[in-house]
């Protein structure tokens, strides 16, 4: 079991940043954020046990910092993963996605992944022009053209879920993101329910669940239930990473 292939898979769909069909627009007014609250959650690295029907078999990290990307802010997020040792010795897999958002536009700016599997290493790195439209890409030295149309920020993914992490305030919210998928940005609409109080590695929490699912109600429902569990007073950290699958369930857990 590859703890990479499967997060891979069920991370809010298709790591593969795409395309759509005209040049986009970019929205009369852009807000930035705020200074005291960031729009996405900024910390040091956090540390995640994966289990898979019930069995321990990776090894999940997130960090979050602002920085400087070609002389613009920009929020930098971070994922690595591996296969813990048993299943190293079976398949050896490690991974890193790194994410840079615009810290003006809200938008992705830079998307890219390196994982080596059995000693072999594979690259993509997405760069998105939201203004003009295109997506920029470089996959194992081959590169491509896309264009996408979206009024609004879109995110990729990893930034997807850190973004949803900074917006869950309270149960009862809706939260609504575009999201840039390889069929093209997608409007989703993420539910908060909660607080309910669980059992952590780091005490009893009341947390957040945070349900994304799209507008038009037909993303995910053939990758079963995705669920984002957060502490909206600890900085948003993520506490729990909650996916019920067709083939299992698959829980990330803190450290």
């Amino acid at each position: 079991m590859s703890i990479v292939r499967v997060l891979g898979f069920v991370l809010v769909l298709p790591l593969i940043l795409a395309a759509g069909e005209a040049p986009a627009s970019r929205p009369a007014e852009v807000v930035s954020p705020e200074p005291r609250v960031p729009a996405f959650p900024i910390h040091d690295t956090v540390h995640y046990k994966v289990k898979y029907l019930g069995v321990t078999c990776g090894h999940v990290s997130f960090s979050g910092a602002m920085e400087d990307l070609d002389g613009r802010p920009a929020y930098h997020m971070i994922m690595t993963a591996r296969n813990s040792k048993f299943f190293n010795r079976i398949y050896k897999v490690d991974a890193r996605i790194d994410s840079w958002v615009d810290a003006e536009t809200m938008s992705t700016l830079v998307y890219e992944s390196v994982t080596t599997e059995k000693g072999e290493t594979a690259r993509e790195r997405h760069e998105v022009d939201w203004d003009a439209g295109m997506v920029r890409s470089v996959e194992d030295g081959v590169e491509t053209t896309m264009e996408f149309n979206s009024t609004e920020p879109v995110l990729d993914p990893l930034a997807f879920v850190f973004r949803l992490q900074a917006l869950a305030k309270k149960g009862g919210d809706d939260i609504t993101l575009t999201l840039l998928t390889d069929k093209g940005p997608v409007r989703t609409i993420a539910t908060v329910r909660g607080p309910e109080r669980k059992h952590t590695a780091r005490g009893h929490r009341l947390l957040l669940e945070i349900e994304p699912h799209p507008a038009d109600g037909k993303m995910f429902s053939k990758k079963g239930h995705v669920s984002l569990w957060v502490d909206p007073k600890d900085k948003s950290t993520l506490y729990i990473l909650d996916f019920r699958l067709s083939f299992g369930h698959l829980v990330a857990k803190i450290k």
